[in-house]
């Protein structure tokens, strides 16, 4: 016997984004930006104690050519990965690593402090380190009897 639900504006645009997830979950770079000749570094974005942390995969990006800008509420990572030689030889079967200009930009999680940020460069790994705004932690509310 068939159930009502109540109406859902936004139940089939779930459905279709999760459906989406599931295609793009088994082929991974079929409609990614490398196949146009981008390319967007992996990032993690987590909450550490009083801070939010940005880390980002950049293997083989000079740090010189990395560009980081920070707001209250995203941070806009930049850069390009330069090649490194172009190999002109008859036996070159695959060329899969990505070069050229990236750009992300991430919402934060909470508000932070912009003027706070620092960035550090390790093994070809970004980790920028956001102090949270004073108004982003949360905090406890009593409540007050009747």
């Amino acid at each position: 016997m068939p159930y009502l639900l109540p109406w859902d504006p936004w139940r089939e645009l779930r459905e279709m984004r999760e459906a989406m997830e599931k295609v793009f979950g088994r082929f991974p770079r079929l409609f990614r930006e490398e196949q146009l000749g981008a390319w967007l570094p992996a990032v993690d974005v987590f909450e550490r104690d009083d801070n939010v942390i940005v880390k980002v995969d950049l293997p083989g990006v000079d740090k010189k050519n990395v560009r980081i800008f920070v707001t209250d509420e995203e941070i806009t990572i930049q850069g390009e990965m330069k090649r490194e030689e172009e190999v002109k030889e008859k036996n070159y079967y695959r060329s899969e690593r990505a070069y050229g200009k990236f750009s992300r930009t991430i919402p934060l999680p909470v508000a932070v402090d912009r003027d706070k940020a620092k960035a550090s460069f390790k093994d070809g790994v970004l980790e920028v380190v956001i102090p949270k705004a004073k108004g982003a932690q949360a905090r406890q509310v009593e409540i007050t009897p009747e």
